[in-house]
């Protein structure tokens, strides 16, 4: 873990935006920036969103007892300080700032906190993101509708007094409260109810910036100032406009006019930016992010391991990542991406330990193949890959598309590409047969990817479950172990979800980005996307 407070740090780091911010021109500071995104918006609502791209927009305008500063460190938000939990590290107690406001004008209160988080747990919210707030105490039992949503761990002792009790100590929980809960103001939501967070005008900010023009469906949006913001005066630009390019050669084409200051591009794009005029400009940052599929159990055909095993010894991923992506990306040996997290007695890295679990092997792929087709009783079978409609999940898909076809003999696989939207819904609903999904978790640990197999995690879409399995991350997040025990059972999980193929990850994905250097302030780091509460005009 890599926790940290750099109180000394923020100070300097505001006091250097405050410099930059000095030597512009004040008509500057009212530039739009104009920047893209991969997908659009699905939901603006934090405690439903599951989707990355929707994530990065909510930490726009939004702020909880915890946020991260340029390098990625965790810094106070709402809350006064970072606090040392107690109750052998299960009870976090919060005085809160006072000037904190809604985008109405409202004080931001510990109440919006207990509000948000119970109804984040509340089974009629029917959120896919309890996972962010699984640990504390009772969440768990009142999802699944056996205690009341007023039991769940979290009071406040007074307006701006608020207690989180965990059900055990959670290593990773400041990260948490920097990047995944968020209060929510009751009587602006409840006006809505399920349609909280569907528009902007349905949804209430609390950040540096309020999110303007979204209707829900379109694919351009806006990130407007918000003089509420207690720290408005650090904000230095007062409206960030976002368009989603699907397109890498459109983004880079936007990049090179001006037209957006701040794109992201991979393949050919990437290659081609890293030696030609673009290479100034050009950043690339390994992300705690990992590109995995997932296999829906019902389906008779997926449910088969071997047919499973097949398909994974069929995807030369080291291929794939040179020949296709070509963006820095790398192929996942685990289940975990490299650099989350190392051995706490030898400091190796995480996949060190666990070696290739995930090798390219022809051979076996044909092997497993001819074993699925004897239990399966046919020799053919066509399947439908699932996947979202950008280029770079498109280009993923036809590549596994082809390298399955080609090692697989009788096995057809059809790709259907949707608005990622669609793809939540179709995954939510059961209606598919194995699809590809991003996982990006925003602390370093490896359970936080490991449990994408377990049925306590709702992003387990296809519904795999081995008892043995769930044994291991119960016992990982149960807390008791000593660190070094924990690792080795993280270590045995990794190697038994790798064997059962419960999930199967592709690569580690890495972002690269176009920054115009014009700007300043813009940082992408290993464990979220870049705020814009930073950014400046030169």
């Amino acid at each position: 873990m890599k926790i940290k407070i750099w109180v000394s740090g923020i100070s300097i780091a505001l006091l250097g935006l405050g410099l930059a911010g000095c030597g512009s021109q004040t008509k500057s500071k009212q530039k739009t920036l104009n920047v893209t995104a991969t997908q659009a918006i699905a939901t603006a609502d934090p405690d439903k969103a599951d989707d990355i791209v929707s994530q990065a927009a909510i930490a726009q305008f939004m702020e909880g007892l915890y946020t991260t500063n340029q390098q990625g460190k965790i810094i106070p938000a709402i809350a006064k300080k970072v606090v040392k939990p107690t109750n052998g590290g299960k009870t976090y107690t919060f005085e809160l700032r006072h000037n904190a406001k809604w985008a109405n004008g409202r004080k931001v209160t510990a109440a919006d906190f207990v509000y948000s988080l119970q109804r984040q747990v509340d089974p009629k919210t029917k959120s896919q993101e309890v996972g962010h707030v699984a640990e504390i105490k009772n969440a768990t039992a009142i999802t699944a509708g056996k205690k009341a949503v007023k039991t769940l761990g979290v009071k406040a002792l007074g307006k701006y007094k608020l207690k989180i009790t965990l059900a055990q100590r959670v290593p990773y929980f400041n990260y948490r409260l920097a990047t995944e809960i968020y209060p929510l103001n009751k009587q602006f939501t409840t006006r809505y109810g399920n349609k909280y967070g569907t528009t902007a005008n349905k949804t209430l900010s609390n950040g540096p910036y309020v999110l303007k023009g979204w209707n829900g469906t379109n694919d351009t949006w806006k990130y407007v100032k918000n003089p509420y913001y207690y720290g408005h005066k650090q904000v230095h630009i007062k409206q960030v406009k976002v368009q989603t390019v699907k397109n890498n050669s459109t983004a880079e084409n936007l990049f090179e006019s001006n037209a957006v200051q701040v794109t992201q591009i991979t393949g050919t794009q990437v290659a081609s930016a890293q030696q030609g005029s673009l290479k100034n400009q050009l950043k690339i940052t390994k992300l705690n992010q990992l590109y995995f599929m997932l296999w829906n159990q019902k389906r008779s055909a997926l449910k088969n391991a071997d047919l499973r095993r097949a398909v994974s010894y069929s995807l030369n991923r080291q291929s794939l990542v040179k020949n296709v992506l070509k963006d820095g990306s790398t192929a996942a040996t685990s289940l975990v991406p490299t650099g989350n997290t190392t051995n706490p007695t030898t400091g190796k890295d995480f996949n060190t330990d666990t070696g290739n679990l995930y090798p390219y092997s022809p051979a076996k792929a044909k092997q497993y193949w001819k074993k699925a087709q004897a239990s399966l009783g046919t020799q053919k079978r066509t399947l439908q890959l699932l996947t979202n409609d950008n280029d770079i999940n498109k280009s993923v898909a036809e590549y596994i598309q082809a390298a399955i076809e080609k090692n697989l003999n009788g096995v057809t696989v059809n790709v259907k590409s949707v608005p990622l939207t669609n793809e939540i819904s179709t995954l939510s609903k059961g209606n598919f047969d194995f699809a590809t999904l991003s996982w990006s978790s925003d602390f370093q640990d490896p359970v936080d990817f490991l449990n994408k197999a377990s049925l306590t995690n709702s992003v387990n879409f296809g519904k795999f479950h081995n008892a043995q399995y769930e044994k291991l991350i119960a016992t990982i997040t149960a807390g008791n172990q000593t660190t070094k025990a924990r690792y080795q059972t993280m270590q045995q999980a990794a190697q038994l979800v790798a064997k059962e193929q419960g999930v199967t990850p592709i690569y580690q994905t890495a972002a690269a980005h176009l920054i115009s250097k014009q700007v300043g302030g813009v940082h992408f780091t290993l464990l979220r996307d870049t705020l814009y509460r930073y950014a400046y005009w030169k």
